[in-house]
């Protein structure tokens, strides 16, 4: 299983990035089920009629596209399972961030050799909605099929005029 369409915010490429960096030896180390991350990024302008700010990703499953190894003469087709997908609910950590977010839909199914597109919704809390500020937060979402997977759902909300 895959997913199509998170964005990272910082370029690819940097001076910073050509120049060797040295690992932390007491960072703590990725859990190894961890199979990386990827970002969400809204830009809320405030002057917008709609305080609601979607963005949308891709949830897609490759499992079961090719035969069966051992049955390349017969033409038999493997067997075509589906996967599963689940979004953590926000920490209550993140206060006024929690009911901000909604995830449409948040757990599903997804067919061998298709995708299903999950939107986030936005809206900024208005306490927390400032010309010029940036929220971060995360979550956490899980693959299952073949095995399963843990991906870092990193979300930035930019609040500009």
């Amino acid at each position: 299983m895959y997913v199509i369409g998170g964005r990272d915010p910082i370029p690819s490429v940097t001076l910073h990035t050509l120049v060797p960096q040295i690992e932390d030896p007491n960072a703590e180390p990725e859990p190894e089920e961890m199979r990386g991350e990827f970002w969400v990024v809204f830009v809320c302008s405030l002057s917008a009629p709609k305080q609601t700010f979607t963005e949308t990703v891709s949830i897609g499953n490759c499992r079961g596209a090719g035969w069966k190894p051992d049955a390349l003469s017969s033409k038999d087709k493997a067997p075509k399972p589906s996967g599963d997908f689940v979004f953590d609910p926000l920490k209550a950590d993140y206060g006024p961030l929690v009911k901000a977010l909604t995830i449409n839909p948040p757990k599903g199914s997804v067919e061998s050799c298709t995708t299903v597109p999950v939107s986030f919704q936005f809206s900024p809390p208005k306490e927390l909605a400032e010309v010029g500020s940036r929220l971060q937060f995360n979550t956490m979402l899980t693959l299952k099929g073949e095995t399963v997977e843990q991906f870092r759902v990193n979300f930035v909300a930019e609040i500009v005029k």
